[in-house]
């Protein structure tokens, strides 16, 4: 609840300018929280340290062997037994700086990306980190991942789910579906 109301709150503040770019404050902030921490990929497992930059930034984990996710923060183990199998992120802020924790993640099966703001073209780029266990992804209402984005899910060779709705931006449905379809004959694949 509390990154939701920093989201909240930096998003409200103005943009502050320098010759060669301007950018918000937010924009920092945000990178900041989604910078992957090798160190404590190092100590803890990639899995484990997925799920702190997963939390604390909003989304949800659900363990290997578990059937609710994780949803609190000082609840998670410290202990690299612990494999993501899901994750769900809804309205979080998670961004493409720290899609790199996905990484030696090798248990995730499901993800559900919605209504994620900071999810774009390059977040989809760095999706085939799970090439080898993603199964079904869902992208709703991603304001900026685009036909480009849409079709990096092509090398994630075992998807046998691909559920697309409400992406404003996205431009030739039937030829990203067609595309996706070829590469990935044993996909459902829905496009709204």
């Amino acid at each position: 609840m509390a990154i939701h109301i920093l989201n909240r709150l930096l998003s409200s503040i103005t943009s502050y300018s320098t010759k060669s770019q301007s950018r918000s404050l937010f924009y920092w902030v945000r990178d900041m929280f989604n910078r992957v921490e090798e160190d404590r990929i190092l100590v803890l497992g990639p899995d484990v340290a997925c799920a702190m930059w997963l939390l604390r930034n909003g989304a949800y984990v659900r363990w290997k062997g578990y059937s609710e996710h994780l949803i609190d923060y000082n609840k998670i183990p410290e202990d690299a037994s612990y494999y993501i199998e899901a994750v769900h992120a809804d309205n979080a802020g998670i961004n493409h700086v720290g899609f790199p924790y996905f990484e030696g993640c090798k248990h995730i099966k499901e993800m559900n990306l919605i209504s994620c703001k900071y999810i774009n073209n390059q977040a989809m780029a760095l999706l085939p980190l799970l090439k080898d266990s993603l199964t079904e992804i869902n992208i709703i209402k991603c304001k900026s991942v685009t036909d480009e984005g849409l079709l990096c899910l092509k090398d994630l060779k075992n998807l046998k789910l691909i559920k697309v709705e409400g992406l404003r931006y996205l431009e030739d449905k039937e030829s990203v579906r067609n595309e996706l379809k070829n590469a990935l004959p044993d996909c459902e694949i829905c496009i709204k």
